[in-house]
């Protein structure tokens, strides 16, 4: 079903980078403005809890994405997301399995889905300002390790999956010929679930953690640079204060505009 889903994504981002460069030549239909297909890569480091908030841990993410972002009249823009992740959920603990389990087994990989919008609210001649909605779906490959330490063989099978939605306010100062600085404050929220699957000999267990990030205010100041007309790079940081301290993270993109 993954796998269909997967195909079913990389032909959805192919058929919109085809039908949309089409409708870039003929502007007229729609009033596409322009296509900015592109890579990016993103790192973040989040506080989640579970046990109905009673323990927490961190969630270490590595975003590698492929996305297309259609710019339309009115200053509306559309981005749909496809790529892969590499997270790490040590320090999870399953205690109502048979043996429990503290997760300690590095990075599991996975897959995200994701789609962005923003609409141009102000537009001055200095001053920018848009609502971003953004939206990541991440799930993890079903992975497999041996249980250390036992007198018989015994195996847990780990299905990890979340998502992340933001939304709030761009800042975006336009009084410099290529460089845009900007800032996006936004409503940010993350939950999800970690299901484990535990065998030994003819005991079986299975335990699922409800995941919450313990941050839901995200402070994003960033810009974005014109390397040619075409050709731009952005650059974000992530800081999410929440009671105890503050997690952060970083973005990084490249985009190639079509007009």
């Amino acid at each position: 079903m993954k796998n269909y889903v997967l195909f079913s994504a990389v032909l959805l981002i192919l058929i919109i980078t085809c039908f949309s460069s089409a409708l870039a030549q003929e502007q007229k239909l729609l009033n596409a403005v322009s296509i900015s297909p592109g890579i990016g890569f993103e790192y973040f480091s989040r506080t989640i809890s579970w046990d109905d908030d009673t323990s927490t841990s961190e969630l270490k993410s590595h975003f590698f994405t492929l996305d297309t972002e259609i710019e339309f009249s009115r200053g509306l823009f559309f981005r749909a997301v496809l790529g892969f992740s590499s997270s790490n959920y040590d320090s999870l603990i399953f205690r109502e399995l048979p043996v429990s389990v503290e997760l300690d087994v590095g990075n599991i990989n996975g897959y995200i889905l994701g789609a962005d919008v923003k609409k141009s609210l102000i537009h001055s001649e200095a001053l920018r300002i848009d609502v971003l909605g953004q939206f990541f779906y991440v799930w993890g490959r079903k992975t497999e390790w041996e249980i250390p330490g036992l007198a018989v063989e015994g195996s847990v099978e780990g299905n990890p999956s979340w998502m992340r939605v933001s939304v709030g306010p761009v800042f975006t100062y336009t009084g410099f010929d290529a460089l845009y600085p900007y800032l996006y404050l936004s409503y940010n929220t993350l939950w999800g679930k970690f299901n484990l699957d535990q065998i030994i000999q003819d005991l079986t267990g299975n335990e699922e953690k409800k995941l919450k990030g313990e941050s839901s205010i995200c402070v994003s100041p960033g810009f974005t640079f014109k390397l040619t007309d075409s050709l731009s790079l952005k650059s974000e940081a992530n800081l999410m204060p929440y009671k105890d301290g503050v997690d952060f993270g970083v973005t990084i993109k490249v985009m190639y505009s079509f007009y």
